[in-house]
Parts: structure tokens; C-alpha cells; sequence
């Protein structure tokens, strides 16, 4: 007995089942796979193809988000060819993307709303996060992959540092502490290195005045936010893996797969390049603008619902999906369904 699901696309409702997908498609020859594919009776159907055969929509009509979830929900079997020689374009044109809409429709208004010791937080990772995304898109040669990896690696922990900020108990207080125990942390340093070297030209008076001034203090200060800690590494009291084991998905993901790899580039020595073909570095190129693009738009997820942005405009997060999605279409008729499926 054949199985019909039901689906609304632009405000109609459709029925469809395996066997009508299946003959609808009965004769129809497939034409060529460009990316997303479905597989119906061992033959593979370019998605929007196969869709547009099996419900009679315009491939303008739908989005390829659409058939994917409509195809799958009937058990078709959905895959995906990716042409990879465009992929660093769309990555980088989709990162572009997120800094104009941040630039025109986001900076402009939190700028004006930052009042609290919390939302100076949340600011201040904002600021650096939108800085990373400039350097980044500045960043277009082959002999910038390693720049591009430490500049994505630091828009992951900026990502992973404000998420923290609702995961950790009094998150504000440590985070406005921090500043000062590094600071004196680094001071010592300085003033230990040159009573170990007499004769170093570092003058270190400065330091041992600042040391003198407020070591008390900061070290009252250190004891009474991180009672339980002898040594402050961070503000949540948290190595980076033991951060993103607190805060699970996306991040374990990115920990796990991609942070690794970006090391390997950023770390001295040969590790991360050793016999790389000259295509590759294009290719990881890509690779940073797509993370640098998905922690982007978490920072921005984040501060738009911190300072409250959905209030007055009601689709400004549907916009980031807009941005990212639209240099993955390939047509106008494409575009246009992102458009009308996000904004309408």
C-alpha cells in the first residue's frame, strides 16, 4: 500500500508518494547532475528535475531545501555531487555576504544599544568577531591559507567565548576580572625574566610599579570569582575542549573535525603542507571562509537576540540564512525561491 505524505510549498498543499515519484519519472531521461540528486529506480535525477516532474511545480516554485526534505521523508535516497572548484567562491562570497548585512542592517543599530556590563560582553566579541571577518575577506591569495586558518580559528573561539557567556555562572563578573589577572600574570612574567637577566636591556620598572600598586587587589579579586582555581588560564575557568564539551553542537563538531586541521596550518612546521598540490590550498581556503562563515553567523545569532533586533525586524535572522544559502544557487529562478521561502 503506498504511503502519502503531505507538504506545503509557497501556501499549497501536496500529497505524493514513492510509487507516483516513481512513475512520474518512468521513461523521463535525467539530465545532467550538477550538485543535489535523487535516486528513483537506480537513476539519478538532478533534485529540482525530479520534483518538478513529480508535482508539477516550476523549478522557480520551490527550493532544492524542499524537495530534498519532501524526497527523503518518502525514503528516495538524496545525494550530493559537489563541484569543488566553486566551493571556495560560494564560501567566500556567502562570508561577504553576512559582513554586508551586518555592515547595513545589524552594526549600526547595537552600537546604540549597549548599556549594561553584559551587553558590553557580548559587544566587545561582536567588535573582534566583525574585525576577523574583514581580515578574512581581505585574505584572497593562495599564499594566505595560513593567515586565513589563524583568523578562522580565532572566529570559532570568538563563537565558542560568547555562547559561553548564558552556560557559565557568573559569566559578566569573570569576564570584566579576566583582563586584570592576565595582566599581572604578564607583568611577573616580565619582572621575573629580568631579575633571572641582570644584564637584558627590558625595563621593567613599570611592571614592578604596577605589581607594587595592585597585586593585592587582583589577587583578592582572582580568589573571591575563582575560588576553586590556583591558576586563571581563561575567564570560564575552562580549557578550550572542556568549553566546547559544555556547550556540545555545533562546536564538538568543528572541535573535532575542522579545529585540527586549521592547527596543522597555524602551528610551526611542515605538517600542514607537505606535498599539498597547488589546487588544495585554494580549496582549504574555502574550508576557513566556510567556518569563519558559520561562527560569523552564530555571533551574530547571538547578539541579535541580546539586544533584542528580532523586535524590529522580524526576519533578520531569516536574512543570515538568505546570505549564506544565496551563492549556492545557480539560477535567478533559484535565488528568487530562497528569497520567497525566507522573506515572504
Amino acid at each position: 500500500m503506498e504511503r502519502k505524505i503531505g507538504f506545503t510549498i509557497g501556501g499549497i498543499q501536496f500529497f505524493l508518494s514513492k510509487e507516483e515519484v516513481e512513475g512520474n519519472l518512468k521513461g523521463v531521461e535525467p539530465e545532467n547532475v550538477r550538485e543535489v540528486y535523487v535516486e528513483v529506480d537506480g537513476k539519478e535525477y538532478p533534485i529540482k528535475q525530479a520534483f518538478a516532474a513529480s508535482t508539477g511545480l516550476l523549478r522557480g516554485g520551490f527550493t532544492t531545501h524542499d524537495a530534498m526534505r519532501v524526497f527523503r521523508k518518502l525514503s528516495l535516497p538524496v545525494g550530493t555531487r559537489v563541484d569543488l572548484d566553486t566551493l571556495p567562491e560560494r564560501y567566500y562570497a556567502g562570508l561577504k555576504n553576512l559582513h554586508d548585512l551586518d555592515k547595513g542592517e545589524i552594526r549600526g543599530v547595537v552600537r546604540g544599544l549597549v548599556n549594561t556590563e553584559r551587553e558590553k560582553c557580548f559587544f566587545m566579541n561582536y567588535v573582534r568577531g566583525t574585525l576577523h571577518v574583514e581580515t578574512l575577506l581581505s585574505l584572497k591569495r593562495s599564499q594566505d591559507l595560513q593567515a586565513m586558518a589563524m583568523v578562522a580559528r580565532g572566529l570559532f573561539e570568538l563563537a565558542v567565548d560568547t555562547k559561553l557567556i548564558d552556560a557559565i555562572p557568573d559569566a559578566v563578573k569573570k569576564i570584566h576580572a579576566f583582563p586584570r589577572v592576565e595582566k599581572l600574570r604578564a607583568a611577573q612574567k616580565i619582572v621575573d625574566f629580568k631579575a633571572a637577566n641582570p644584564a637584558a636591556t627590558v625595563d621593567a620598572s613599570v611592571h614592578e610599579t604596577f605589581i607594587t600598586n595592585n597585586a593585592h587587589s587582583i589577587e583578592a579579586e582572582r580568589k573571591a570569582v575563582w575560588p576553586d582555581l590556583k591558576k586563571v588560564e581563561h575567564w570560564s575557568g575552562l580549557k578550550l575542549p572542556g568549553r566546547v564539551a559544555l556547550l556540545k553542537a555545533p562546536f564538538d563538531e568543528m572541535y573535532a573535525v575542522e579545529y585540527p586541521e586549521m592547527s596543522w596550518y597555524v602551528h610551526p612546521g611542515p605538517t600542514g603542507f607537505v606535498n599539498l598540490p597547488a589546487r588544495t590550498f585554494n580549496l582549504e581556503a574555502g574550508k576557513q571562509n566556510k567556518l569563519a562563515g558559520e561562527c560569523f553567523s552564530i555571533l551574530l545569532t547571538a547578539v541579535i537576540e541580546e539586544f533584542g533586533i528580532e523586535r524590529s525586524d522580524a526576519k533578520i535572522k531569516n536574512k543570515l540564512k538568505r546570505a549564506r544559502l544565496l551563492p549556492f544557487t545557480d539560477s535567478a529562478d533559484e535565488a528568487a525561491a530562497v528569497e520567497a521561502a525566507l522573506l515572504a
